[in-house]
């Protein structure tokens, strides 16, 4: 049996799930998936707790649990009662890349979600979601931008206008655009690799998670949402992006030798949400620990108006409009932001949600109080205790199943960052929604009966388990296993390509999807992480500017993550 030296391709389909994809690649609509499958091994791929993109992605990538690496979500709390945006240099350890490149590997990567700011690496690199802007220093190296623009592609993050589909031309407009920009991420991909050949690479494809989240409701006649009429035109929406995928992953095997072995992941799976909002923050206000700011009679006439405004704005202008206006009238800009935001008197609160980011709801405790840890316990019991209760008004049955704490989780020098409970919105299919203590009357937890506004209100969101499909070299062909890990993805890599694997990574070798005899002939070897064979990072976080800050936010709000 050789040396493993192989050389790896990944292509990430984010928020991939087997529900869809297996019986498509049966029904013989995702031929170049159905190769992959076919001649190698496949498992479900399970995800972080939460299933979220920053913390799922971080961990592939470095093959550590969250508490290591320390990257728990898009935003973290500041020093102030308020959250911070995080990107790739709030993450500790690292990356895959960057243990190729320590062992003179060359990687080319495009698109992976939270590598911003790029770090430098042996061959190049593109970042994904995490960046600010498509004028950010976002390609290393700098001449990057210019051998792309010379060659005539037009290079963008991702799109802009998800949270301006209100209309069935919108919708397909944003479709054919998503697809413009992913050919456009392929070519790209496809020249620089041309011109600076690598051992590694790998590309990530985010209209399978974005498409999912905006249109399940059309292919989903049992969705609490479903709509009818629009499935009319959008019912094959979430397909048709999976079968473009499907093209561009045939482009990229066609290059591929018999020396590359090919992956394919998701960083979570996908599924429908339900039509169940809860209003967290109002819950412990009732329960004696968040108290809100009393609002006067023109504060509360204020809210009310914020909330018609916000409804008026959002579906009537695109994106670039509403940018437009928060730039020329940033006085309005800075009202119209703060007066949906629910204002809480810190000093009489224990606990809350940052209702404003709606997509991964999460209950902090509030760390300005001073609480040893049997308080901290019996604060996590009792608001446990409380979420547990919570019914669904139409069947009885609890809303929350499940809240999970982060000693469950997370192990390693950051779980302390991580929050204090997370309700598991992931199984439960539930939305947050946002309290409003001026308008009395709203229920806790109630069931949304209105259309579902298209842009901005998930129809699906993400679940635990990803894909994994790996072929070529001593891969198994045709072979299914169950208990696949988004952290082994990084270590098995290294083994295949004939480098040791850093001690203190979580994740194992995939052992059961290789060969027995090449396994016999090639075990799998470590490196400390004491002993200097592994380089320093320099982990002090780059935080964004205020402008990127904005810019950020603005983005995650087009796609639908924070409103």
């Amino acid at each position: 049996m050789p040396t493993p030296n192989y050389k790896v391709l990944i292509v990430g389909l984010d928020g991939a799930t087997f529900d869809l994809m297996l019986p498509w690649i049966e029904e013989g609509k995702l031929p170049n998936l159905a190769r992959i499958m076919r001649s190698g091994a496949k498992s479900p791929l399970e995800s972080t707790v939460p299933p979220i993109t920053p913390c799922a992605w971080s961990s592939f990538m470095t093959g550590k649990n969250p508490g290591k690496h320390g990257l728990f979500d898009f935003i973290e709390p500041d020093d102030n009662h308020g959250f911070k945006f995080t990107n790739a240099s709030y993450r500790d350890g690292e990356t895959l890349w960057g243990c190729l490149s320590r062992h003179g590997r060359r990687v080319g990567v495009v698109n992976v979600p939270m590598t911003f700011p790029p770090e430098p690496v042996n061959g190049f690199l593109i970042s994904g979601l995490d960046t600010p802007h498509d004028l950010s220093a976002f390609m290393y190296p700098v001449e990057v931008r210019s051998e792309l623009k010379m060659a005539g592609i037009k290079y963008r993050i991702d799109q802009q206008h998800l949270g301006n589909m209100r209309t069935d031309e919108r919708r397909r407009a944003q479709l054919d655009d998503i697809f413009a920009c992913e050919r456009d991420r392929t070519t790209a991909f496809q020249l620089l690799s041309e011109q600076r050949p690598c051992d590694f690479r790998m590309i990530v494809f985010g209209s399978t998670d974005q498409v999912q989240h905006h249109f399940w409701h059309f292919m989903d006649a049992s969705h609490d949402k479903h709509d009818a009429a629009g499935a009319e035109k959008f019912s094959t929406a979430i397909l048709d992006t999976y079968v473009h995928c499907d093209e561009q992953l045939g482009i990229l095997l066609d290059e591929c030798d018999d020396d590359t072995i090919v992956v394919i992941m998701s960083d979570h799976g996908f599924g429908p949400m339900s039509n169940v909002r809860v209003r967290v923050n109002q819950i412990l206000a009732e329960a004696g620990l968040l108290k809100f700011v009393e609002s006067s009679a023109p504060g509360k006439l204020k809210q009310s108006l914020a909330a018609w405004l916000d409804r008026m704005i959002r579906s009537t202008l695109s994106s670039d409009a509403k940018r437009r206006i928060a730039g020329m009238l940033p006085r309005l800009r800075t009202w119209f932001e703060t007066l949906d935001e629910t204002q809480i008197n810190w000093d009489e609160t224990s606990a809350y949600v940052n209702e404003a980011y709606r997509s991964s709801p999460a209950i902090w405790l509030n760390r300005l109080q001073d609480l040893d840890e049997g308080e901290v316990a019996e604060l996590r019991d009792r608001i446990e205790q409380i979420m547990l209760s919570l019914v669904d008004p139409q069947t009885g049955e609890p809303v929350i199943t499940h809240l999970a704490r982060p000693s469950e989780l997370y192990h390693g020098p950051h779980s302390s960052k991580a929050p204090d409970l997370l309700p598991a919105w992931w199984t439960d299919g539930f939305l947050l929604d946002q309290s409003m203590p001026a308008a009395a009357g709203l229920p806790n937890v109630e069931r949304s009966t209105a259309p579902l506004e298209g842009g901005v209100e998930f129809a699906a969101s993400h679940r635990l388990d990803g894909v994994f499909m790996i072929s070529g070299g001593p891969i198994s062909p045709e072979f299914s296993f169950s208990d696949a890990k988004i952290v082994d993805v990084t270590p098995t890599v290294l083994y295949l390509m004939g480098l040791p694997i850093p001690d203190d990574m979580d994740g194992k070798v995939l052992v059961e999807a290789i060969d027995s005899d090449f396994l016999a002939a090639n075990p799998i070897r470590y490196e400390s992480t004491e002993d200097g064979a592994v380089s320093e990072v320099d982990n002090a976080p780059r935080g964004f500017s205020k402008d990127e800050s904005e810019m950020i936010a603005r983005r995650l709000q087009a796609l639908g993550y924070i409103q």
